[in-house]
């Protein structure tokens, strides 16, 4: 049987209509009362844990009233920096409460039992899941976004042996004018634009669409923070840039980096899973990803299986070269049969450059 507080925190969370983001409600109990209460009323706005803390502090007013007490809430809280709201596990701890029930584990990858391993690090008393039944059937939306990952698209420029630049590293030019004119008028069509650490370092892209349209969201791949706060793409403050890092990085420099204002995300051990991010995106709404990354990250995408539609430029030029970077990096398969397929494959002309489109066979 439901526990009444928890009853209390579930008739909250259906008050809540925070979508893409997760329906939660949370109260906050010290001696058998409930002192505090909440649920996610927005995206961007407090999650239910601020909420019932913040509610505690008003009727009670002290500053400390949720130290010591319990914590009843729909979902597992979350560990992670999201899109405009930190991690309520860190309130959590830095509050003094010291039990927390949660009804369902989270199941963004970002999440899904971090949150809870963390607060029992910290020595917070965790119960649950006690209730993940009836917490998924209040979430069915959320949950179908967290299943559904993103159409993947991957945008590749070469010479016409194959080479994405030379054995020095230069690679401005490959591609002609109109090309990368087209390109940035694709980025409008997307939500995110995705590049590895290797090509922010190189490069150090705007990754805009040049007053083509719509900016889209900047990703970098970086598992072990490679990047520093100088990089372009960092010190944009319009709050559309997520550097995604492993668990292995430094902390102090991913704190340097949320500082000049983007976005955080730890997602895989030693290197970032790009299956796991992929589902992790999708819950925070991103529908459409570009792929414009080096010879490493289009190996990586393409070993993970992630990717959807090719776009491939070939410049009429030839650059030559053991040294030289192909276009797709990696340790490369063995045999003939192993390799990825195309299909629906259609040839023009962009300028003097050919563009290859095609679907990637499952």
């Amino acid at each position: 049987m439901m526990d009444r507080f928890m009853k209390q925190a579930f008739r909250l969370a259906r008050k809540a209509n925070p979508y893409p983001n997760p329906r939660v409600g949370a109260v906050l109990v010290k001696g058998g009362e409930i002192i505090g209460a909440g649920f996610h009323k927005a995206p961007g706005k407090p999650h239910a844990e601020i909420e019932a803390i913040r509610d505690a502090k008003h009727r009670t007013k002290n500053p400390h009233a949720a130290r010591g007490a319990t914590l009843y809430v729909t979902l597992e809280p979350c560990s992670h920096t999201a899109k405009r709201t930190p991690p309520c596990t860190k309130a959590i701890i830095r509050e003094g409460i010291a039990e927390v029930a949660f009804a369902m584990k989270d199941p963004n990858p970002l999440v899904c039992g971090a949150g809870a391993k963390e607060l029992a690090g910290a020595g917070v008393r965790v119960r649950g899941p006690t209730d993940t039944e009836a917490a998924g059937a209040l979430n069915r939306r959320y949950m179908a976004a967290i299943t559904k990952r993103p159409l993947v698209a991957i945008k590749m420029a070469m010479s016409a042996d194959g080479k994405t630049a030379t054995r020095t590293g230069d690679s401005r030019w490959i591609s002609c004018p109109e090309s990368r004119a087209l390109v940035h008028r694709m980025r409008a069509e997307y939500d995110a634009v995705m590049v590895g650490a290797g090509t922010i370092e190189t490069d150090d892209p705007e990754l805009t669409t040049h007053g083509k349209g719509r900016d889209p969201c900047r990703i970098i791949i970086d598992g072990r923070l490679r990047i520093g706060t100088g990089a372009g793409a960092v010190r944009n403050r319009d709050g559309k840039t997520i550097v995604v890092i492993s668990e292995n990085a430094d902390r102090a420099k991913a704190l340097a980096i949320q500082r000049c204002g983007a976005r955080v995300l730890v997602c895989g051990r030693d290197d970032v899973d790009l299956k796991k991010l992929m589902v992790a995106l999708s819950a925070l709404g991103i529908r459409k990803i570009l792929i414009e990354g080096g010879s490493g990250l289009n190996a990586k995408a393409l070993e993970a299986g992630i990717v959807d539609r090719l776009f491939l430029f070939i410049a009429p030029k030839i650059i030559g070269g053991r040294g030289a970077k192909p276009v797709v990096g990696g340790i490369g398969i063995e045999s003939m049969k192993d390799a990825i397929m195309l299909d629906g494959m259609t040839v023009r002309r962009v300028g003097r450059d050919v563009l290859l489109e095609a679907r990637l066979s499952r």
